[in-house]
């Protein structure tokens, strides 16, 4: 696997392994939220579905072949830091309307599961990347629009660490 994937991987297991840490250490009831709130198994199948998006996208972009995509942009770079750094604010925002509302209907470790078999699909889908595609525009973000898939790995990343403090809120010890 090229360097510069690893290293995005890397820093996206980390994350993941930050926040299960975090639910982990909750003394909550998990499919409890506080009023008006996620609880925090909607709050994994809130980031479970944006993955697998995520990732359903690329896989479907890419099926025609990597040289047919097109190229990114100065501007693609710039939403590809705008989106990060609203997602690094404290700013609370909607999901967007292409994710469904989670359901709360699912045990949490079976969305864990989930969560750790899908990383192992993306991680076989990234690895087969060649370098010279990674500035190829595979994934559409509801936000920023089209990102190549270094991008997509570092928004994942950022949006998982965004909610990182719902799980303080959620559990009490925010």
């Amino acid at each position: 696997m090229h360097s510069e994937i690893a290293s995005r991987i890397q820093q996206l297991n980390a994350s993941k392994h930050t926040l299960e840490a975090a639910i982990a250490a909750a003394n909550c009831d998990p499919h409890v939220g506080r009023e008006g709130e996620w609880s925090l198994a909607q709050l994994v199948e809130h980031l479970l579905a944006s993955e697998t998006g995520t990732l359903g996208y690329m896989k479907k972009k890419s099926s025609g072949g990597w040289d047919a995509l097109e190229d990114a942009g100065e501007d693609h770079h710039a939403s590809s830091a705008a989106i990060n750094a609203r997602l690094e604010s404290d700013e609370r925002y909607k999901a967007p309307d292409v994710l469904p509302e989670p359901s709360n209907a699912i045990a949490l470790n079976d969305l864990i599961e989930k969560w750790n078999a899908l990383r192992e699909e993306l991680l076989d889908f990234v690895s087969h990347i060649q370098p010279e595609h990674f500035h190829k525009l595979v994934f559409r973000q509801p936000a920023a629009g089209m990102l190549t898939v270094l991008h997509a790995l570092e928004f994942m990343d950022a949006h998982l660490r965004h909610h990182l403090p719902q799980v303080a809120r959620i559990s009490g010890n925010a």
